[in-house]
């Protein structure tokens, strides 16, 4: 039986190149470590370049699209009411306890802490007091909580925009009222809940 002749592993791969790479290919005689297909080279980006990738709208774009606008006269109180009711089971599970503690127990400060960090969409409040006058007695249920307003809906089927820092409201949880200064709530929800709070045993009325 005659043998089989000899081949050449370099013939072999001669023969798989290009033509046009065939003078490249002798010229690193086969090494595999280099390209034969140059690459472009990429600038690195500094600082201060403008090409930085935008990987987030920023919150003038956010206005300007209107993505968290809410239609004023469209919204019925009788449609928001369901969200309430998942807020109160929210409440409930956040801070498990349908009992507030009294002040002299040592749950007290935790559990104040707990509620200034909670998020209010869906909360049923009201105004007690403000600077200005025409917004106490209003009640209602959030359906926006901003970072220095409430935007509620009452019964009326109105919305009004009610500012945070200048006012105190009290918040209806099943059969228990809380009264919160709106100025301990004068963040966005997000922001609130990774804040540390300091919890004063003196009550400031200014």
């Amino acid at each position: 039986m005659a043998s089989m002749p000899k081949i050449e592993s370099s013939a072999v791969l001669e023969s798989l190149i290009k033509p046009e790479e065939h003078a490249r290919y002798c010229e690193t005689k086969g090494r595999t470590t280099e390209k034969l297909i140059p690459t472009k080279k990429i600038k690195p980006v500094g600082k201060g370049s403008q090409q930085k990738n935008k990987k987030k709208l920023s919150r003038k774009e956010i206005a300007q699209l209107g993505i968290y606008a809410l239609p004023v006269d469209t919204i019925r109180y009788e449609q928001i009411v369901p969200l309430n009711r998942l807020w109160r089971g929210y409440m409930g599970r956040y801070l498990g306890k349908e009992r507030l503690p009294d002040v002299t127990e040592a749950q007290y400060n935790q559990l104040t802490s707990d509620i200034l960090k909670a998020d209010f969409h869906g909360a049923k409040i009201s105004v007690i007091r403000a600077k200005n006058p025409s917004l106490v007695g209003i009640r209602g249920i959030v359906v926006l909580d901003t970072k220095g307003t409430f935007k509620l809906v009452s019964k009326d089927d109105k919305m009004r925009t009610i500012p945070k820092m200048d006012s105190v409201f009290q918040i209806h949880w099943n059969n228990i009222d809380v009264t919160i200064f709106g100025k301990h709530l004068n963040a966005r929800s997000a922001e609130r809940s990774v804040k540390k709070v300091k919890v004063f045993p003196i009550c400031d009325l200014d």
